[in-house]
């Protein structure tokens, strides 16, 4: 994937787009930002109640702005539970779900076997990209993108995370959420990642069903709306 900064009026230092396609999980866009990049995200916009049709990107309506940390700040399985109890259904809701799905499953080492299939029992919907996630994690995938050395530990945090709404209706919304790594314990200033989830609402919770790229993380940050918390 190549990434191509466009006009601004600061300097980014260097830019490389990075994308994996493991099973059917695609992670896309993971991309080297300059420091001063961290800064330049857009002003979240007023919100108006969820509404059927498709909205457009980054203008999708929530009621409340998503914390990017609904669950807590674990990344286990109790936080996703947590968090698909506690999310609403609403646009917001189901946001603020796949973000806490992206904090449990994209890090190194894998979560447990024993956390993968709580998850997987829970909270993945009847038709999604994988109907095994022990097996799906234990198979080794590289969630990283290539951005992280084998073997080192990892994370992503929201606090300087993102999201954009691709398209949504009353049961389903599909929103990029992006996030920053946080390598051997220390957040980088400079690699973030893009990964887009489609969330259902099934059996009274969302759940989700897909997860794949649909921008690089220079086009999401360019238009996303940050988190009010983060984790």
């Amino acid at each position: 994937m190549h990434a191509t900064a466009p006009p601004s009026r600061r300097s980014w230092p260097w830019i490389v787009g990075a994308a994996i396609l493991i099973g059917a999980l695609i992670i896309a866009g993971a991309v080297y930002f300059g420091s001063q990049a961290d800064t330049d995200t857009p002003t979240a916009e007023p919100t108006i109640p969820i509404e059927s049709s498709t909205p457009s990107p980054s203008t999708a309506p929530v009621e409340t702005e998503p914390t990017g940390c609904l669950g807590g700040d674990a990344r286990d399985a109790a936080m996703v539970l947590t968090a698909q109890q506690e999310a609403p259904h609403t646009s917001s809701g189901a946001v603020d779900f796949a973000a806490s799905f992206v904090r449990w499953i994209q890090r190194f080492p894998y979560p447990a076997a024993d956390d993968a299939a709580a998850v997987g029992d829970s909270a993945m919907a009847r038709e999604s990209f994988t109907d095994d996630l022990v097996s799906y994690l234990a198979a080794g995938p590289d969630l990283s993108g290539g951005i992280v050395a084998p073997g080192d530990e990892y994370y992503m945090s929201t606090i300087p995370g993102v999201w954009v709404i691709e398209a949504a209706n009353n049961d389903r919304v599909e929103v990029t959420i992006g996030s920053a790594f946080v390598v051997n314990g220390a957040l980088s200033p400079t690699l973030k990642s893009s990964i887009t989830v489609v969330a259902v609402w099934e059996d009274g919770q969302w759940k989700i069903a897909d997860a794949n790229g649909t921008r690089t993380t220079e086009a999401l940050y360019s238009v996303g709306r940050p988190f009010t918390e983060g984790c």
